[in-house]
């Protein structure tokens, strides 16, 4: 129940741009097609400069559908020719009680794109329409010159991604209408709410049995095309599809989202070799809306400019070895022979290359990390470990006591993934492992036993990483 919970939180978030509207621009016509493989009436609106190039645009949850586009619109049909649709279940397209996926969503934009432009064209998608052309991209590589993705939702781990839906935003505790009274009540509620995911993380098949069965959907949201479409968007692994996708992207993010967080872009930049960030500062979930001109700019510039190369320092000469003892918010760039962490808290590691981790009853959060060891990369006891953009290479990737580890975008080559001595939990997010002979995609929650890999982690069919140390 509080897995569902947090989906309706989900789809309760759903964007909704500011109440003045803008108009449909001049020469955009509106008709209405059948998808042939439902039988559901879509509304498809097109328009812009004659003979141009195609932006297709995919909008997310929320009863606007492809008006959440008009800010950015006049700006686009200058230069490009345009097509949007209204998703099924939003806006003016039909309703449906059956799952909304993206996989199904990907399927109904090759058709449209198929139907009305032969040739490639750019697909832009936000939220929920980013996943969808996300998907769209890795199935029908052909349609697709360039992909820009805002604030795609739902790409994390399921139970990661729920946690971070009832965390209070920053901005909330500061209004001074609400005062300490606020702030100490936010602070509770984030604290709790990583509590609500571990208790929850036995139930990882709640929302997948859910979304397959009619009888839960009829009697649950029965028309409630957020609901739906956000149970068959929590329920999608996408990390087969980011890895293998074959087009540049290009990542656009609102640094105050407070539904899609921007440690999403971070992990698709980090996983992505042809893609690149850019963050929107005091923008939030909808940048179409909260910083339209600055969006249409970036949208200009994306479909027409080389890709930006991400910048990544080197790390330079080692450091040595670092000790933090009793200490809070400690930070760690660059190379280091080792660290080691003892009762710190907040402590960040981000650009660096390490050769061993010890964290004992500690915090730690980590961007952008290499651990190189020639024996065990990661030591945890009693500690919060979280992570984006981990890659550890070592015969044993780590030893475990009782802690707790959040990994984005993990990348593993060792023999063995090591031991747990605890009752440790792992989430994983967009990962994957090599043993020198397999490869595992590792996306899910993870009880380790005794070093022994879930069954829920599957073995990719063609491995591409290279031999473990």
């Amino acid at each position: 129940m509080i897995r569902f919970y947090f989906l309706f939180a989900f789809a309760l978030l759903a964007p909704v741009a500011r109440a003045d509207d803008f108009p449909l621009p001049p020469g955009f016509t509106e008709s209405v097609v059948t998808d042939a493989a439902s039988g559901r009436e879509v509304l498809v609106i097109t328009g812009g400069k004659r003979g141009a190039p195609t932006v297709v645009l995919i909008h997310g949850l929320g009863q606007r559908a492809s008006n959440d586009w008009l800010p950015v619109l006049p700006a686009l049909a200058k230069d490009y020719q345009v097509l949007m649709l209204d998703l099924p279940g939003f806006g003016a397209s039909a309703r449906s009680n059956t799952i909304l996926t993206p996989k199904k969503y990907a399927d109904l934009v090759h058709w449209v794109i198929a139907r009305h432009r032969p040739d490639p064209v750019f697909v832009v998608g936000h939220s929920l329409g980013a996943a969808v052309a996300l998907r769209h991209s890795h199935d029908y590589p052909q349609q697709v010159r360039r992909l820009l993705l805002i604030d795609a939702a739902g790409i994390l781990q399921t139970t990661v991604f729920a946690r971070y839906l009832i965390k209070v935003p920053e901005q909330v505790t500061t209004t001074p209408v609400l005062g300490r009274l606020a702030e100490r009540g936010s602070r509770l509620v984030n604290r709790v709410s990583g509590r609500f995911q571990d208790l929850t993380a036995d139930n990882a098949g709640t929302l997948a049995a859910l979304a397959g069965s009619d009888r839960a959907r009829g009697l649950l949201y029965k028309d409630n095309s957020n609901i739906n479409a956000a149970l068959g968007l929590t329920n999608e692994d996408f990390s087969p599809f980011i890895r293998d996708l074959k087009v540049p992207v290009w990542l656009l993010w609102g640094e105050q989202d407070p539904v899609a967080p921007l440690r999403t872009g971070q992990a698709l930049q980090w996983l992505l070799p042809q893609s690149h960030l850019k963050v929107l500062s005091e923008v939030g979930h909808v940048p179409m809306s909260d910083a339209s001109y600055q969006t249409g700019e970036w949208m200009l510039k994306s479909l027409t400019g080389p890709l930006p190369q991400t910048r990544v320092d080197e790390p330079g000469a080692s450091q040595g070895d670092a000790v933090c003892k009793d200490q809070d918010k400690q930070i760690y760039r660059g190379a280091w022979r080792s660290i080691r962490l003892e009762h710190c808290a907040n402590v960040r590691i981000e650009n660096a290359t390490v050769g061993q981790l010890v964290a004992i009853r500690s915090t730690v959060s980590m961007d952008n990390v290499s651990i190189r060891s020639q024996g065990t990369a990661l030591e945890a006891r009693g500690s919060n470990i979280a992570a984006t953009g981990l890659r550890i290479v070592a015969p044993r990737a780590w030893k475990l006591d009782n802690s707790r580890l959040d990994l984005a975008a993990l990348a593993v080559s060792a023999r063995d993934l090591g031991d747990e001595t605890g009752g440790s939990l792992i989430y994983l997010s967009l990962g994957h492992w090599c043993d020198g002979v397999d490869e595992w995609r590792l996306h899910g929650v993870w009880k380790p036993r005794e070093g022994q890999l879930d069954p829920q982690f599957r073995k990719v069919r063609e491995a591409r990483c290279a031999p473990a140390p």
